[in-house]
């Protein structure tokens, strides 16, 4: 059975970050290993939250697992709190990384083109450090162009923009990189950067009029725990991108939207 480590918060109301990816990646049959980077009380777009940051404990686990000889085969980073936490994960990272651990970074920071509450552009920054160390980053168009530095004040990218704005981010780290949510020349797409291979592919999508939180999570979730049993990063991208608009389609009518999606109603359609 391959491990995955996931890096992340863990919220205390509501279907998003570790809440929906465990419940996937354990159905996908991984073992999983849980780092949480904070503990969070409720989504973010509630405007009122509270937040206990776990870098020492982060610190302490690192340390044990260390000197237990613990080893997983993928990591998966999420949301991070602060600069000393981003250097103790991407230092954690690029150790596992030379032992032949594959790392995957979701870039969490920014959505529908703003930063997040409590977000800075100093923790864009370090946001930076993680994804210059990762196999793939994922972020989102927003959290793209806030790494990049590039288009911010355009919703609609040409696809020259786009390509700019992909192999930016590339060339940043070397890896290879996925968008998502992106708006391109009026239609709705993920793009891709695919390393191995060295080409971009755009995979349009039709956009589901409803929106949840969490859907990057599953997005996330999917696209790893389909890539490591040996499908192409397109084909990945593709099968993250079918479920998540079936999900959001299935519960378009929820009253919960912030809440995110209830994962473990869809685990038999994985």
């Amino acid at each position: 059975m391959s491990s995955i480590l996931l890096i992340g918060d863990i919220v205390g109301y509501g279907n998003l970050g570790m809440s929906v990816m465990v419940p996937i990646l354990s159905h996908l049959k991984y073992e999983i290993f849980r780092l949480p980077s904070s503990l969070v009380s409720n989504n973010f777009g509630y405007g009122r939250f509270a937040v206990l940051d776990t870098t020492e404990y982060m610190r302490q686990s690192i340390d044990v697992w260390e000197e237990q000889g613990f080893e997983v085969d993928a990591v998966c980073t999420g949301y991070l709190v602060s600069e000393e936490q981003t250097r103790l994960v991407t230092d954690y990272c690029k150790r596992l990384k030379a032992r032949g651990t594959f790392i995957f970074v979701d870039p969490i920071m920014a959505d529908d083109g703003k930063l997040y509450n409590g977000v800075t552009d100093q923790n864009v920054e370090f946001m930076r450090s993680v994804c210059r160390v990762a196999d793939v980053i994922v972020p989102n168009v927003t959290e793209a162009k806030f790494l990049a530095g590039k288009y911010l004040d355009k919703d609609s990218l040409t696809y020259e923009e786009a390509e700019d704005l992909i192999l930016t981010l590339h060339k940043m780290g070397d890896n290879s990189v996925i968008i998502s949510s992106m708006l391109m020349e009026d239609q709705t797409c993920t793009m891709l950067y695919d390393k191995s291979i060295g080409k971009i592919k755009v995979l349009p999508y039709q956009q589901v009029e409803a929106q949840f939180s969490g859907t990057g999570d599953v997005f996330s979730a999917m696209t790893i725990g389909h890539y490591l049993k040996g499908n192409t990063l397109e084909e990945s991208v593709q099968t993250a991108m079918d479920f998540v608009a079936h999900v959001i389609s299935a519960n378009r009518a929820s009253m919960h939207a912030d809440n995110g999606i209830p994962i473990q109603n869809h685990l038999s359609e994985l």
